[in-house]
């Protein structure tokens, strides 16, 4: 994946928890104001399935088709200006610079050095992440090591143990565990309702689902949202195991009430609480103990709480959907590789006789147009003075028998505006939308002195033009050669063919014989965006 869409990515993963925080917590709200009871299971299954969700669409979000709904807010250039293009520019699978919004403005930063920050960032949290799980893991190893088992529920196996104060549950691949104090021994009752509650952890698959909230927590640990959903998410985890056994009878409420405070209290004494565990009383705070005891001496109405919650969940995935597709391109990668090139090139194959090539010169000026702020707005304003004059010039290369391509010379040669001669950029002076310089002008019939200049009377101009390409044409047989001969003289083209003994006009000009720079690249860059304007939209 490319800076761009690691990101992309990234910054969609905590829009998506943004958006499922806010949208869960409105409609816990709403229920509590309408006096709709929602069952704490079915309020967990939902909070696990829109979790599902942000991890889906987090994982096919390379995939998912990008279309810019706005302006990304965060792009990566080729070069930070097209002045500084030659200096600046980084190959599309290199380097490249990053530019961010800021209240001061945009700021541009170095794209391998954001890369590397990043990488450098996430092998951090890597070493971070690694080392509490492995002290966990561990930690879980040494009390099963310390514990002997006294029977199995199922695939659960319950575990006694001298170490601990409070019952827990883990799992780890191929084991789900259920440890509880050896002093649970002695008291029967409370013995039999840690080992139900924390079964449930395992029927509801709790102890699975905090190692993805652990690793959320530590990808998202500068979002605030994703601590208050972790703890969140918790309280339900302990408020729908009191509620199946309760509902269902497995255990008497009063009893079930007096263990937890018990155990409650001898939580404070517990001195590490492992991340990947669940526990029946992991949280002790007085606040929690007086809503669990709350909500076990009402039933919960969970037929039309899941009907609810059905309904809230699909809204919640078409939001979160629709976001993930809008928010795709949050951070774009402007830069165009040669795949994507060759992708232009596919799309227009075959258009007329004009041949277009894609090779590292073309994707270099194709990054310079497409790659660059100033590049693209360049092209966006010269593609859309060409429409005022397309059909003159259409006119005109049907007259001559003409490929359409060569429309996209007056795009590198005066972005279609008729240029006088003051306003004219190029050495040799040229003017008009074809920039003829004066003895070009005046050898194809043009009136060029200080009363008249007819390079800016644009039909006479490009009439002049379709006959000097259409002149090389017949001269050279090879497009390539005829437009690299109008901008630097058909002398300069035929020494060149007889000093590399070669009719390549590729080979011409990376042997130094061309007239503007790149001359040639640029043309072939401006016939692929010409012909794929969404590339500068």
């Amino acid at each position: 994946m490319s800076l761009a869409q690691v990101l992309s990515t990234y910054v969609n993963l905590n829009l998506l928890i943004l958006i499922a925080v806010m949208g869960l917590g409105l409609f816990s709200f709403l229920i509590k104001k309408s006096n709709l009871r929602l069952g704490s299971k079915v309020e967990l299954e939902l909070h696990y399935t829109v979790m599902t969700l942000i991890l889906g669409l987090t994982l096919i979000q390379p995939l998912i088709p990008k279309k810019e709904f706005f302006s990304p807010p965060a792009k990566v250039w080729s070069a930070q200006s097209i002045k500084s293009f030659g200096q600046d520019y980084s190959a599309p699978d290199k380097g490249g610079y990053l530019s961010l919004p800021t209240p001061m403005g945009t700021s541009t930063l170095q794209a391998d050095q954001v890369a590397v920050t990043w990488a450098l960032l996430s092998f951090i949290l890597l070493i971070f992440g690694g080392f509490f799980i492995g002290r966990d893991l561990w930690s879980l190893f040494k009390i099963k090591r310390d514990s002997f088992s006294v029977r199995k529920i199922g695939s659960a196996r319950v575990l006694v143990s001298d170490t601990i104060s409070v019952p827990f549950s883990y799992w780890v691949p191929g084991q789900a565990n259920i440890v509880v104090p050896s002093s649970f021994l002695n008291r029967r009752e409370d013995f039999k309702i840690a080992i139900a509650h924390e079964i449930q952890h395992h029927r509801h698959g709790d102890t699975k689902w905090v190692y993805v909230m652990w690793g959320l927590r530590l990808l998202c640990i500068i979002n605030p949202l994703i601590h208050l959903w972790n703890r969140w998410i918790s309280e339900i985890q302990e408020f729908a195991c009191d509620e199946t056994l309760v509902d269902q009878n497995k255990v008497e409420s009063q009893a079930y009430v007096r263990c937890l405070v018990e155990v409650a209290q001898s939580a404070f004494d517990q001195k590490h609480v492992p991340v990947c565990a669940t526990g029946l009383t992991f949280l002790v705070e007085r606040n929690l103990l007086k809503r669990r005891v709350e909500r076990m001496l009402s039933k919960s109405s969970t037929r039309i709480g899941r009907s609810v919650s059905v309904a809230v969940g699909l809204l919640l995935a078409a939001v979160m959907g629709v976001s993930a597709f809008a928010s795709n391109g949050l951070v774009q990668d402007r830069r165009v590789s040669l795949a994507q090139a060759q992708a232009m090139a596919a799309r227009v194959k075959g258009a007329d006789d004009f041949p277009v090539v894609v090779n590292d010169l073309v994707v270099k000026q194709l990054n310079r147009y497409i790659g660059t702020p100033e590049g693209r707005e360049f092209m966006k304003h010269s593609l859309a003075r060409m429409e005022n004059y397309k059909a003159v010039i259409g006119n005109y290369l049907q007259k001559y028998d003409m490929p359409e391509a060569i429309m996209a010379v007056p795009i590198i040669e005066s972005g279609y505006q008729n240029l006088s001669e003051e306003q004219s950029k190029t050495a040799m002076k040229g003017a008009g939308l074809w920039q003829f310089v004066p003895a070009t002008a005046r050898n194809y019939g043009l009136r060029v002195d200080s009363q008249k200049d007819e390079r800016l009377d644009v039909l006479r101009i490009t009439d002049a033009a379709m006959r000097y390409l259409q002149s090389n044409h017949l001269r050279f047989k090879d497009w390539h050669l005829s437009v690299l001969a109008y901008n630097m003289g058909e002398g300069a083209v035929q020494k060149g063919i007889d000093a590399l003994d070669s009719r390549d006009a590729w080979t011409l000009i990376r042997n130094g014989y061309e007239g503007d720079r790149d001359y040639l690249p640029k043309l072939m860059a401006a016939i692929l965006i010409m012909r794929n304007p969404q590339s500068v939209e």
